[in-house]
């Protein structure tokens, strides 16, 4: 196991982590909590199930150290608040949260209202549209998608864009390609296996 993986494991207190029963993940084993992890370069986060939404534990390289970094999602598709050395980072919608509805309504969008360690920064807009029906693939199981696209707007900062892949079913993304402003791939997190995980 990599210095990475064991000090995830450490981080969520996961006591156990087994493949799921039968192969392929399942809406019943997400409920327990799921690692989800990319090989190559390495990256791997654990999701677990709170209310309608997630918290989300993961552990991120920076300057040779590995330091952790929660978040806790309204939806799946919409975080609330991030959390790492750099401080707390908590983005407040104005609408109301509906977003499992997205195929036949196509778009939500929100004025939205950033605050850096408590304290109000920007304001701007988030959109989420819904682009469609597809297939992702984790070890050799496939699973219906939503393909998403995900746009925050603040003031006069570049738009983070995403354009993400999530499953209803498994209320989680499978996959998310970061774009730039032109809607260019700039990254892309696709994972390759992922285990059952109970955390303490």
């Amino acid at each position: 196991m990599s210095i990475l993986l064991r000090g995830l494991s450490l981080l969520v207190g996961i006591t156990l982590a087994v493949p799921a029963l039968g192969n392929c993940l399942t809406a019943n084993d997400t409920k327990q909590g799921v690692l989800l992890t990319r090989e190559e370069p390495f990256y791997s986060v654990f999701y677990k199930p709170d209310g309608p939404g997630l918290t989300e534990q993961k552990l991120v390289e920076r300057n040779r150290t590995l330091q952790p970094v929660s978040a806790v999602y309204l939806h799946p598709l919409l975080v609330e608040k991030r959390v790492s050395a750099n401080g707390t980072h908590e983005l407040k919608y104005a609408n109301a949260i509906a977003l499992d509805d997205l195929p036949q309504k196509k778009n939500w969008q929100s004025d939205t209202t950033l605050f850096l360690n408590g304290k109000k920064s920007v304001s701007g807009t988030t959109s989420i549209r819904f682009d469609g029906l597809g297939e992702e693939t984790i070890a050799s199981c496939s699973y219906k998608v939503w393909a998403i696209n995900s746009r925050l707007k603040l003031a006069e900062l570049p738009p983070i864009i995403f354009e993400q892949y999530y499953s209803p079913e498994l209320r989680l993304v499978l996959r998310s390609v970061r774009l730039g402003p032109s809607d260019r791939p700039i990254s892309e997190v696709r994972f390759d296996r992922f285990e059952v995980g109970w955390g303490n």
